[in-house]
This record gives structure tokens, sequence and C-alpha cells, in this order.
């Protein structure tokens, strides 16, 4: 079972070596948190689903609103995703990405069909839901890193995962808390431009720690599924 400590440590190592790299992504998904507030707030999307039936009352600008706002993110994640493979396996992250862009129609398919299972999962009871989550929680890596099918990729998340699925959950639930105890101006000082800006520095540190720290666990899963099939 691999421990969060070694994860977290190569994830701030990475961090600092290709922080320019990252920099961009980390501003985007900045600017869409703080926009997806803002707009929350504007069509009282917090009231609304506190009624009966108050989906319904939510108008369809807020829908194409989030569609649009999934679709780059599931773009932006490719990128993420890919950047992180090629610092992972010594190769100049930008070549390594060149390489892999033929990759992204079988990406988007996935993530489509991967975010759709967990979707779910989560309306039969939650529980179902994270399961799926964590089954699933290496096969964009596995898309990008090996070449895979849409569907080989998910079987192979799967497969690998099985063994490891606590220690995943674990490492989202430390993410989870540090990036909630990071984001606490923003429950003190709400909507302002400082906590946004404080938002937006510290999302630039630790959003790629995370993701390399993500990394350095698939290659560990990876490689342990490899010498125990």
């Amino acid at each position: 079972m691999f421990t969060l400590i070694p994860a977290f440590h190569y994830g701030w190592q990475k961090m600092q070596t290709f922080f320019w790299v990252f920099a961009g992504f980390t501003l985007f998904l900045s600017a869409s948190d703080i926009l997806g507030s803002l707009k929350i707030k504007a069509f009282n999307i917090d009231e609304l689903i506190m009624l009966d039936q108050g989906w319904k009352l939510i108008p369809g600008q807020f829908y194409v609103w989030m569609a649009v706002i999934m679709a780059m993110i599931i773009l932006v994640n490719f990128f993420i995703v890919t950047l992180v493979l090629g610092a992972l396996r010594g190769d100049k992250p930008l070549e390594y990405l060149s390489g892999k862009l033929h990759l992204l129609p079988s990406y988007i398919i996935l993530m489509l069909f991967k975010y759709l299972l967990i979707a779910a999962g989560l309306l039969l009871l939650i529980v179902p839901g994270i399961l799926i989550m964590l089954g699933l929680y290496f096969a964009e890596y596995l898309l990008v890193d090996k070449g895979l099918t849409p569907v080989d990729a998910i079987k192979s998340s799967w497969n690998i995962t099985r063994s490891f699925r606590t220690g995943i959950f674990f490492f989202e639930v430390n993410v989870f808390l540090i990036s909630y105890l990071l984001s606490f101006p923003q429950s003190l000082w709400p909507d302002t431009p400082l906590t946004f800006a404080i938002l937006v520095l510290v999302n630039m540190i630790w959003l790629p720690v995370a993701w390399h720290a993500a990394g350095h666990i698939y290659r560990y899963v990876s490689e342990n599924q490899i010498r125990n099939p």
C-alpha cells in the first residue's frame, strides 16, 4: 500500500520544477471557480435547489453555461494529465504533449462516459458512485500513457485499482481537506477581490502539487499491478 507523504513530496518537487508549465491551467481553473461562485449567486441557485422541484425554476442559460464550462474543464484536464505524465516519464512535458494530441477525441469520449457512470452511481445511493469513481480513477491516465481505447482504459483502471482503492480514497480526502483549509479566507470575507487574489495564488501552488502527487500514485499503482497481477 502506498503512503501519501512520498506522493505529496514528489508533487511539491515537480511543482517547483514545472511551475510555469502549469501556471496557465491553474489560472483558468481559478477563474472558472470564481465565475462559478458568482454565477450561482447571480441565478440564486442555492435558494432554488432548496425548493420542492426547484430545479425546474433554474433558467436554461445556467445549464448552457455549465455545459460550456464542463467542456472547457475536460479539455484542460487532458492537458494537465498529459503534462503530468510527461514529467513522470522524464520527458519534456510539452514535447510529450505534442505526441499525445491525437488522443484528445478518445479522451473526451472517455471522460463523458466516466462522468455519466459516476453520476449514475451517485444517483443510486452515493456509495456506488464513490466506488465507481475510485475504480475509474486512473482511466484517463491509462488512455494517455498506454494509448488505450476508452473502453479498455476503463477496464484497465478498474483492474489496477482493485487493491488500492482505500489508499486512493484517503488521498482524495486529504486533497479535499487541504483545499478546504487553504480556502478559509473565502469563508471569512466571501467574494471580495482580496479573497479571489488569495485563491488564485494558493491554487497556483497547491493544484500542481496535487496533480503531480496523483501522477506519483498512478505510477506506483500501475507498476505494482504489473509485478502482482
